[in-house]
């Protein structure tokens, strides 16, 4: 580790995405010090080299191969996908093989994690071994971060006592175990939606979008526009912009989507979104306040759908996403997943 600490600050030019790649090893076997891990994480930072697709494809395959392991022969067939967790559900009820990678909430009061285990799921009975019948019975899955990158605890105190951004703030889509081959990953900043998009195609991903809502936003926005960085499947990448328009639906401002702060009333939304009770209300009064909620999840859904190809237009795909909660079969994929983790 010191030979590549003193090439990576003494001469930037010649550290290569390798470098990074083995750099990164090392600390995933615990063959570095904290020192050194928050030397690595600054350097990184200060040479503009966080942010650039080489080397952050480089980082995220070594900690993707310190990961638990999921055997990527079970699950390449399913074409999964890792999106936020309401619309991955409602996707999965549509057809769609998701696995969605997360963890308990950072900045947040409520991540993926915390939000399922509120809806008693219990989240660190995924192992790889069970990840192939989740999906083919319920085509959904959820992999906790914290039980499939168990060598992320070396860096946990340096990254909290660093107290900035690192690289490590924009691996999760990047190493999810389960490889998946098609995605719909958010960006809280404009700046990564191009980066990412290069790191996810050398990462593998064969197709798919990056987003960055109006506001900061790391989902397709509910009100103005969201740039879009879509990833052919020859690594072509093309940046546009959507708005809620280009799905059929109307705008709403952002805090009619703010849902609840903590997990048991994001849990009970859910609970009432995937049961069709938002939907039902919905229908009766166009300006019941729950109808930006649906139309959000809707959106987020449909851009799934679309990239999974399951619809030919993105209002296709909000239709195909609203009969996956009117049919049930998007409350049935959340059961699915609570009965497999509970048996």
């Amino acid at each position: 580790m010191d030979a590549l600490l003193k090439r990576l600050i003494s001469d930037p030019l010649d550290f290569t995405a390798e470098d990074a790649g083995a750099a990164a090893a090392l600390i995933m076997a615990n063959k570095a010090t904290p020192a050194q891990i928050g030397a690595f994480l600054v350097a990184l930072k200060l040479t503009n080299k966080e942010h650039d697709p080489q080397y952050i494809s480089a980082i995220a395959a070594a900690m993707r191969d310190a990961a638990v392991r999921v055997d990527p022969a079970l699950v390449a067939a399913a074409n999964t996908f890792n999106v936020s967790t309401a619309a991955g559900i409602v996707a999965a009820g549509a057809g769609c093989f998701v696995a969605k990678h997360g963890n308990r909430a950072a900045s947040s009061m409520c991540g993926s994690a915390d939000v399922l285990e509120a809806l008693s799921c219990k989240i660190t009975n995924t192992t790889p071994e069970n990840i192939p019948s989740m999906l083919e019975h319920g085509r959904f899955c959820f992999l906790f971060a914290q039980s499939f990158h168990p060598a992320m605890k070396y860096v946990s105190l340096p990254r909290k006592e660093i107290g900035v951004r690192t690289v490590f703030n924009i691996l999760g889509p990047l190493t999810n175990p389960a490889r998946p081959s098609r995605m719909v990953v958010g960006v809280h900043s404009a700046f990564l939606g191009q980066p990412m998009a290069e790191a996810l195609h050398l990462t593998g991903v064969r197709s798919g979008w990056v987003v960055n809502g109006a506001m900061g936003l790391d989902e397709i926005a509910p009100c103005g526009p969201t740039h879009v960085w879509s990833i052919a499947e020859d690594g072509t990448i093309t940046h546009s912009s959507i708005t809620p328009a280009d799905f059929g639906l109307p705008e709403h401002p952002l805090d009619a989507v703010a849902g609840g702060k903590l997990a048991h009333e994001n849990a009970a939304i859910m609970r009432r979104l995937l049961g069709g009770e938002i939907d039902d209300a919905a229908a009766a009064a166009a300006d019941h306040p729950d109808k930006a909620i649906l139309d959000f999840v809707l959106m987020n859904a449909a851009a799934l759908i679309f990239v999974d190809r399951k619809a030919d237009s993105l209002k296709a795909a909000v239709e195909v996403a609203r009969e996956s909660i009117r049919s049930g079969r998007a409350r049935a994929a959340l059961a699915a997943f609570v009965e497999a983790t509970t048996k």
